[in-house]
Order: C-alpha cells, then structure tokens, then sequence
C-alpha cells in the first residue's frame, strides 16, 4: 500500500513558481497511483486571510485523483503562541475559513488495514474551542483506530530539531507535546510525518521513522535555518511512504522538473509578504 505525502505547497492567486511547482507536483504523484495522498499543510503562500488563495489552491489540489486528505499549516490558518507570523495568530474564523474550501482540519481515515490520522497542530496551545474539541476527539481515536497501525500526520513535527527549541513556532509547543505524545501512546503509530520546516529529514522514535517532508514550492536553505532546523535534505519533493504488515518504510520522491529556488527569489513571495507588512531584512540567504 502506498501513501503520498505532499507538503508546503504555497499556493497563491499570483500565479507563478509555486503554483506550477505544486501542478508538477501533483503530475508526478498521480503517475505513483497511490492509495492516499495527505497535504501536511502551508497549501496557501503566506497570509491565512487571502480567500482567492484558497480557492485557487483547492482548485490545484482537485487535480490530484487519488483521495486526498489537507490539514492546515500556519500560513492557512494562523498560528499559537506569542508573535505569530505576520503578526497572524490563530482564530475560529481562519480555522471555519480553512475548513470551507479543503474540509475538515483532522481526519482518520482508514486505509486498508491501517489508519492514517492527520491532526490540527496549529490549533495546541491557541486556546481556541476548537483545541478542546480537537483533544476530546484524540481522546476517541483508539476506539476508532482499534489494533490497525497508524500513521500520524501534523504540519509543524511532534519534537522540536532540538529540545530547547520546542516552541510553537518550529513545532508544537512545550506544553501540548507531552500530552499529545501520550494519546498517541494508546494507539499502535508506526510512523510520523509533519512539513513546515521545508526539508526532508528522517529521524527514528522507538524505533519508528519521523519524517520531515520537503516543500514542493521553494527552499529555505541558508545558515540561520540551518541552525534552527537542523540536518536535512533541502531538495524540493514529495515523500513516498511504503506500508506493509506493520512497517512504514518513507522514501524521497522528486520530479526532474521541479523548479527549484529559495523563497525570496519568487516575486509572489515576495509581493504576499509586503501585502502582510513584512521586512524582508533577515530573509535573504
């Protein structure tokens, strides 16, 4: 069985680099005929207020013929804690917003004889009524998942590159790690993917892969993202998770004809983030 994980799609009614990356994208992942295809989120450029964002994105997005499954990113809709980008934070209303052109922000879906789970991480820490429902909905997940294992998916990844780093910028923040760490105890994981960090990096948790998923839209590479995110592949791609019996088993999957280029070389970046009022002093390579 084969699950395909595309991620940081940076969609945008610009046009442009980003949007034919993610057609391309998509091309090569409906050639792999797979079983399920999940967006680890970022589907929109920047701003998790530009409606005409969404709706170009769900229309890319409806290329893909496998069935798809979308949990948000930061860029889609906001983000917790203190200082959000772009001054963003999440809300109800970014959130209700998401859910009206890609659905639901979690799902279990059953695939055979596995269950693969995709969870809000923008929502930990926020809050938000929709943090309360989304734990009392973890709190159910074994009965719905049973004895299948699982593949969990998020944006941001579960562990921070580094442990000082756990916050809910890099990751899900230091207070809602543990205890998501311990509802996912009571069912059978047997991988984790996440994106946001626009790389691929495999790391192993009791012996399961933890898969960080490259961007499909543009590289991050430079000296300060290296230290804040750690070693990994800065390629743009997709990855292929193999599953058989119990085992989950990613690989790094890239089309030849992805353009790739770091994120402040494409004029639509560029343009998103002078729309939300962004310096672009710190950015550079």
């Amino acid at each position: 069985m084969k699950i395909i994980q595309i991620s940081d799609t940076h969609i945008t009614h610009l046009g442009g680099t980003t949007n034919e990356n993610a057609e391309r994208a998509i091309r090569f992942i409906n050639s792999l005929q797979a079983d399920l295809v999940v967006h680890t989120g970022d589907v929109t450029i920047m701003d998790p207020d530009r409606d005409a964002d969404r709706e170009v994105a769900a229309r890319i997005l409806a290329g893909v013929e496998a069935p798809l499954k979308v949990i948000p990113g930061n860029h889609d809709v906001g983000e917790p804690g203190d200082n959000p980008f772009g001054d963003r934070p999440v809300t109800s209303e970014r959130v209700a917003a998401y859910r009206a052109h890609f659905g639901d922000d979690r799902f279990v879906e059953l695939v055979g004889d596995w269950a693969v789970v995709g969870i809000d991480s923008e929502l930990f820490e926020s809050g938000l009524p929709e943090e309360a429902e989304q734990w009392e909905w973890l709190e159910r997940l074994p009965e719905v998942v049973a004895e299948r294992p699982a593949l969990v998916f998020t944006h941001k990844p579960i562990r921070a590159p580094r442990a000082e780093q756990q916050d809910t910028h890099l990751s899900i923040g230091s207070v809602a790690a543990p205890r998501l760490e311990e509802s996912l105890a009571k069912i059978d994981v047997r991988g984790y993917g996440s994106g946001h960090l626009h790389h691929y990096a495999l790391t192993w948790l009791d012996g399961r892969p933890v898969v960080s998923a490259p961007s499909t839209a543009f590289n991050v590479a430079s000296e300060t993202s290296a230290e804040l995110m750690g070693p990994g592949l800065s390629q743009l791609g997709i990855v292929e998770w193999a599953l058989a019996e119990r085992t989950a088993k990613p690989y790094f999957r890239a089309p030849l004809d992805l353009e790739d280029a770091f994120l402040l070389e494409i004029d639509a970046v560029r343009a998103a983030l002078d729309e939300m009022g962004i310096s672009l002093t710190g950015l550079s390579a």
